[in-house]
């Protein structure tokens, strides 16, 4: 029986290169969709926006993503660096509820 695997779909992570200061990584099936993008590009940084520097300069240098979004046969889910007085569940859904929809569309 094939193992069942985790795939990272979206990665967004400190890049000093970027004009933003953060960059990502994401499959070629959202990198056409600019709404998606965006919506996911807003969460990065209000998940930035609520770090401290120093944890901002840590993660920068260690490579630590802002957030991950990973799929594997079962569904999707993701990972974030949380902060106490930070909650993004809800902008979480939306953003996964968006990706699921994309990916449906790009299958038809």
């Amino acid at each position: 029986m094939a193992e069942n695997q985790e795939s990272i779909i979206m990665s967004f992570f400190y890049d000093q290169e970027s004009p933003s200061g953060v960059g990502f990584e994401t499959i070629e099936l959202l990198s056409q969709g600019k709404d998606t993008l965006c919506l996911a590009m807003d969460l990065a940084a209000k998940i930035s926006d609520s770090l401290p520097e120093e944890a901002k300069a840590v993660m920068a240098e260690e490579g630590v993503p802002l957030y991950r979004i990973f799929t594997d046969q079962k569904g999707f889910w993701s990972e974030w660096c949380d902060t106490e007085a930070l909650n993004v569940e809800e902008e979480m859904k939306k953003l996964l509820d968006r990706i699921a929809s994309d990916l449906e569309q790009a299958a038809h």
